[in-house]
């Protein structure tokens, strides 16, 4: 059943499930030399669905099948690309070999090529050198192809014979800019991901998987501080500040208490965590709001109008302050009227909630960025 901020809005498949049916479209077409329209696919979750073919060629000693990748309402940044798939046994221009398998007396090799990420840095579920092809799909992947060649295998061309599949993402290189990738030490193309098969409009888990995965590179490059951002802008600032390796940052967005939650079984890898963020973020988070999706929480102008108080603001000030249409326009009122005193008290707050969340002997640290990007409180 959909929540009610997602009522009506339409699913779509995941790059893993795209590459396996572009897999076993390019391995029926090539086995049985007929183009292929559409292929039958099992997701991980059990359902079987029907994905259709967007071009399928066959050529002397190979074919290609390609799927047009649809996120459904989702705002993904692979909506719209084309992921394609070689068959062949010999002419291929391989790329990087991701994972082999046997079906029957059948060896088949699946290859990342253009667009596909490559993994550079420890951490990830992917061994470095590998392409950035994921378990999950890798699984989907073997199973469709399969399924393809174990039905078909009356069709092969020859008896014990190599199978080669090359997956690629012509677009994807440029797409990957738009991502995560380069930070966690994926070059040169995208990932082929998912778990369940199905991109769920508007969901959190990708962006939450992002965030494990960073975690996860952080770790595994040795990193003992770790910076948490809420947004790009307050990250570039912490970055000039604390010259730590870049792996060391981490864009949580507005999902640091997830992050906080991951982090605290880290204590004996991780010394410290600086949480970085701008006025508006921070005023969610010291008034105990952790997971600081617009939709999630309210701007806490009230809560202010409180801290402001305690700093013996005057009454007019106050109101003011209640009555602003934006934190921005609270963090102006406080720096005008020389109530400073309240922006170090809000990241006090931010760290005692995170304390709080963390559990352990992590230090959690704090750096309060403005709206010119200066550090205006640092804990």
């Amino acid at each position: 059943m959909e929540d009610k901020q997602n009522k009506g809005l339409r699913k779509g498949y995941t790059t893993g499930t795209c590459a396996a049916a572009a897999s076993k479209a390019a391995a029926i077409a090539f086995l049985t030399g007929e183009k292929v329209k559409e292929v039958q696919i099992t997701l991980p979750v059990g359902k079987a669905v029907i994905i259709p073919v967007h071009r399928c060629e066959i050529e002397k000693g190979r074919a290609i099948a390609s799927i047009i990748k649809d996120a459904g309402d989702d705002p993904d940044v692979t909506n719209g690309a084309e992921i394609i798939c070689e068959s062949g046994v010999r002419s291929l221009e391989f790329g990087v070999k991701a994972f082999e398998f046997t079906v029957h007396d059948s060896q088949i090799t699946i290859y990342g090529g253009k667009g596909i990420g490559i993994v550079t840095k420890p951490g990830l579920a992917i061994p470095v050198g590998e392409p950035a092809i994921n378990p999950v799909p890798r699984k989907m992947i073997e199973e469709s192809v399969k399924d393809a060649v174990g039905y078909l295998n009356s069709e092969l061309q020859t008896p014990n014979s190599e199978l080669y599949l090359t997956l690629s993402v012509p677009s994807g290189e440029e797409i990957a800019k738009k991502t995560m990738n380069a930070r966690l030490g994926i070059i040169g193309g995208v990932s082929i991901l998912g778990t369940t098969g199905i991109v769920e409009p508007l969901s959190l888990s990708a962006y939450r998987h992002s965030i494990t995965c960073a975690l996860d590179v952080a770790l595994a490059s040795k990193c003992k501080e770790i910076v948490f951002s809420t947004g790009r802008s307050s990250e570039k600032a912490a970055e000039q500040i604390l010259k730590l390796p870049e792996e060391a940052f981490i864009l949580v967005g507005d999902h640091m208490g997830f992050a906080l939650k991951e982090v605290r079984s880290q204590e004996s890898k991780v010394r410290r965590v600086t949480i970085v963020g701008q006025f508006g973020k921070f005023s969610k988070l010291a008034a105990g709001h952790f997971e600081t999706h617009c939709s999630d929480s309210s701007i806490e102008l009230g809560f202010l109008a409180g801290l402001a108080r305690e700093s013996v603001a005057k009454k007019n000030t106050i109101e003011e302050i209640r009555n602003a249409n934006t934190a921005r326009q609270v963090f102006f009122i406080i720096q005008k009227q020389g109530l400073e005193e309240v922006f170090q008290t809000v990241c006090k707050k931010v760290r005692g909630h995170s304390r709080q969340i963390v559990d352990s002997k992590i230090e959690i640290g704090c750096m309060l960025i403005g709206y010119d990007n200066e550090v205006v409180e640092k804990l």
